[in-house]
């Protein structure tokens, strides 16, 4: 699994989570960089499950952005992180688009949140 909490701000997710997606938000352009995907079948909207990595393909900047903001929250609450930022070397810049997540996306990890810990239906 690898979680990409797309839409929702770093600030506003558990420790647990956070440092989560900050160990694998790095799994996807290190797999781009080796040149271990395939676009066959990718979504064309944001998903959950099957498809859910393959979206994010070719949304690196979107990525490398997001995971600046996971690291910059990791060191503000203290944690002792290393720095993955490098992952992004070496990656193909046509696939580093951008992306703007949706009112459906941020529902769609809401929900999952919620469902995972409750705690978020406070914070959410």
């Amino acid at each position: 699994m690898t979680r990409i909490n797309l839409a929702i701000p770093p600030a506003k997710l558990t420790d647990k989570h956070l440092l989560a997606e900050h160990r694998e938000i790095i799994r996807i352009p290190n797999c781009v960089s080796k040149g271990r995907y395939n676009m066959k079948n990718q979504p064309l909207e944001f998903t959950l499950g099957t498809g859910h990595v393959k979206f994010f393909y070719d949304k690196l900047k979107y990525l490398k952005n997001r995971y600046e903001s996971i690291y910059t929250e990791c060191k503000n609450r203290g944690f002792n992180v290393t720095y993955f930022g490098n992952a992004w070397d070496g990656t193909p810049w046509s696939m580093w688009n951008d992306y703007t997540p949706n009112n459906r996306d941020y529902e769609i990890l809401k929900n999952r949140l919620v469902q995972k810990d409750p705690i978020y239906l406070g914070i959410l």
